[in-house]
């Protein structure tokens, strides 16, 4: 009896870690949002720019759910952070001529310096 005990009280452990890290991206979301709240508050932001700082990240969470875009790229093999960064900058309209006839080399290296800042 002694054993059934333990055994349920590990499997209940489990799950509850188990359900606990499956949530952290949420939770991380969640302490984030509240920190934004209380600097906003601080600073005594006008209640229409405190909505549109709100806005922005609740849009950045729901489509990327809590990944970081640069910490992605920076992953990736530097030929394949050339191809992904210069078909997101050509389809979002951010590169101007001068950047779309530069060599790869130089567009690759602006564009990065672009998502590091």
């Amino acid at each position: 009896m002694f054993v059934g005990v333990i055994i349920t009280a590990l499997t209940i452990a489990n799950i509850q870690s188990l359900v606990t890290s499956v949530d952290a991206p949420r939770l991380n979301y969640q302490r984030k949002m509240e920190m934004i709240k209380k600097y906003m508050r601080y600073r005594n932001l006008p209640k229409g720019l405190q909505d549109r700082v709100l806005a922005f990240y609740d849009y950045q969470w729901a489509k990327l759910k809590g990944a970081d875009e640069q910490e992605f790229l920076m992953e990736l093999p530097q030929t394949l952070q050339q191809q992904v960064t210069n078909f997101m900058c050509r389809v979002s309209g951010h590169l101007n001529q001068c950047v779309n006839v530069c060599h790869p080399k130089y567009t690759l290296t602006f564009i990065l310096q672009l998502f590091r800042t």
